[in-house]
């Protein structure tokens, strides 16, 4: 099979030939119909990300596909054939990968498996972020930062389908339209920061309830003090490629949180938890409630100008490989 693997730092993602793997035990084949290419995956690839995998390793962390063989012990939960959606630390960017069947996820008869394939990560993360983490409640203001980004697309879709207002902030006219498109009350230009923070206050006096941050860097601490009383600050990345820096008294004037966002720690250290919320997200899906955009497609031949374009600060929606 061919598969995109990481040898070393400098010289990036090669296409490699590789033997078939086979299921161990509690173990199940996917043959990969489509794969994510993220902002974290590719800081994997470049050695840049907060831990490292042994070289040489497949990229790649989110898939969708199709059950192709079982390993020894699998229950009859999972069969041949099954549609089926997954996380993993590495391994997707291939044709075929070995998985846990408990990690994986079914994908209905009328699910696009390319949605699936982008599904779990994004939803997961903005669900747990506000949902459990932030326990938004129905009616509250909620600031989305990075909106049109895939953390931030779900969040604004996830805050309005659980009953709040939306404020969005995003970078240009296109992005605009994709938020808007996903349900957000109100889009703010977040490309001049000399302004930004006067145009939340502006739409939301009292202060904002919760700030969905993906970004850091500056806008971490502009956001923050949009916070109104008792405001909880999600902190779920550093998109922007700086982490933010926060003035520890603003917690105490604004009675204010800032709360960790770690979907990947949550599912390692709370997987019945995990398991439920991605069923969750997966049903969501199904009745049509949630729907990733997705921007283009290339096979793994293309890799390099699959990693250009999800890089690209203009492009609006995800970007799959399809082996």
């Amino acid at each position: 099979m061919h598969a995109l693997r990481v040898h070393n730092y400098q010289d990036g993602v090669r296409l490699d030939a590789v033997p078939v793997p086979e299921p161990g035990p509690g173990e199940v084949r996917v043959r990969v119909q489509a794969s994510g290419v993220s902002f974290v995956d590719m800081l994997l690839a470049r050695g840049e990300y907060q831990m490292r995998p042994p070289l040489p390793f497949i990229g790649g962390s989110e898939f969708a596909g199709v059950v192709d063989a079982l390993g020894p012990g699998i229950e009859e939960s999972v069969n041949l054939g099954d549609r089926v959606s997954g996380s993993i630390s590495g391994g997707a960017w291939a044709q075929y990968l070995c998985v846990p069947a408990a990690n994986l996820h079914n994908v209905g008869a009328s699910v696009p498996i390319e949605e699936a394939a982008v599904l779990n990560v994004p939803y997961g993360t903005a669900l747990y972020a506000l949902r459990d983490r932030g326990q938004l409640q129905r009616g509250e203001t909620v600031l989305v930062l990075g909106a049109s980004g895939s953390v931030g697309h779900a969040a604004v879709q996830l805050a309005k389908m659980l009953g709040a207002r939306v404020l969005a902030a995003t970078s240009s006219a296109a992005k605009r339209d994709s938020v808007l498109d996903a349900g957000a009350d109100e889009v703010l230009d977040a490309s001049d920061l000399t302004t930004w923070k006067d145009s939340v206050r502006a739409l939301a006096p009292r202060g904002v309830d919760l700030v969905l941050d993906p970004v850091g860097g500056e806008m971490t601490d502009l956001a923050f003090r949009t916070l109104g009383w008792g405001g909880r600050h999600l902190m779920v990345g550093f998109a922007g490629g700086q982490i933010g820096a926060l003035r520890s008294n603003l917690a105490i004037v604004k009675g204010a949180s800032l709360v960790g966002v770690d979907i990947r720690q949550f599912g390692e250290r709370e997987p019945v938890k995990f398991r439920a919320l991605i069923a969750d997200i997966a049903a969501l899906h199904r009745e049509g409630r949630i729907r990733p955009r997705i921007a283009a497609s290339f096979p793994l031949e293309q890799f390099s100008q699959a990693a250009t374009q999800a890089l690209a600060r203009d492009t609006v929606g995800r970007i799959l490989i399809c082996p």
